[in-house]
């Protein structure tokens, strides 16, 4: 059975089902980082938090999803993702979860040995689902289960940060820098890209693939060309949020909007960003690891929106 524990309406006649929902959990009120935000088909907001579970925020509430009898999904979560009707959720401890968004039941997954640590998330124009774990590389989804994309898979390529497609290719990013592979999980023999840096995320942005490294800033990949470091930005960069004739590019420092091919630090910017998504309004969320939520309509000026609480997730109202 699913609980929803509705934070926005604290009636009464909810106390029992609050207090069953969010009796697994027993970390703190700041373990609230804020990992990832999603939107469905019904324009509904997914977020995901690591170490608070996953919350669903609509037009009339905001509760905490969660499967009381599979006591998923696990309350560490790192990557959403979106395919369809359906909300994968790549978790730090209990796998990925698929949840069917049009009757918000989670359809049984038989997860794999070695693949409850999660980092990466992707799907293929072919409808693969891939996965990238901490420690053991990259499965994908074959029915309902998850399987390695081959049976060893080197030292190298075993903490997967970020998967994504781009060139009729699969492209990762590791803890030990950029690999290329085949389009399909057949063809899966990894080649160096040709950047020793460790990787947080990958996106694409028209004909190029945007990195994001762990501590030398970002860098641009274009066909037939050795990836290249994208001048003012530097440091650690969490995140790459592509928009319209925009780039949010999120930092550990600092977050910088690219326009026109050229970036600049956004003057009122939020701290200690996380995470960004954009919804059918081309409004930026980021979420932050402090367990807030900021919204912007611009991609400059940012208002706080959401934010961990005592009961949860809440609605800033002031």
């Amino acid at each position: 059975m699913v609980t929803l524990a509705v934070t926005s309406l604290l009636l009464p006649s909810l106390f029992c089902q609050l207090r069953t929902a969010t009796a697994e959990t027993t970390f703190a009120n700041h373990d609230a980082t804020v990992r990832s935000i999603a939107f469905d088909q019904r324009g509904r907001i997914w977020v995901a938090s690591f170490g608070r579970g996953l919350w669903l925020i609509d037009d009339k509430k905001i509760t905490r999803f969660y499967d009381e009898g599979l006591q998923q999904p696990y309350p560490m979560i790192n990557s959403l993702l979106i395919d369809g009707n359906s909300l994968w959720a790549a978790t730090a401890g209990g796998g990925c979860i698929r949840i069917n968004t049009d009757t918000d039941q989670i359809i049984q997954i038989e997860q794999h040995e070695g693949f409850s640590k999660l980092h990466a998330l992707a799907s293929t124009a072919s409808g693969s689902i891939l996965i990238g774990s901490v420690g053991s590389g990259s499965a994908y989804l074959k029915g309902d289960r998850w399987v390695p994309v081959s049976s060893s898979q080197p030292v190298n390529l075993a903490w997967v940060n970020s998967i994504i497609e781009w060139q009729n290719r699969l492209w990762l990013g590791t803890s030990t820098g950029l690999y290329v592979t085949g389009p399909d999980v057949s063809e899966w023999r990894p080649q160096y890209g040709q950047l020793n840096r460790g990787v947080n995320h990958l996106a694409v942005d028209n004909d190029r693939l945007l990195i994001a490294t762990t501590r030398n800033g970002l860098y641009e990949l274009k066909p037939g060309k050795d990836p290249a470091k994208i001048p003012a930005i530097d440091g650690m960069i969490h995140f790459i949020l592509p928009a319209d004739r925009q780039i949010l590019v999120i930092g550990h420092n600092a977050i910088w909007l690219m326009t026109d091919g050229a970036a600049s630090k956004v003057a009122n910017s939020v701290a200690n960003a996380k995470c960004a998504a954009l919804d059918s309004k081309n409004r930026f969320f980021i979420g932050t690891a402090d367990g807030k939520i900021y919204v912007s309509d611009n991609g400059t000026n940012f208002s706080l929106k959401y934010f961990f609480g005592d009961n949860g997730l809440e609605e800033n109202k002031e």
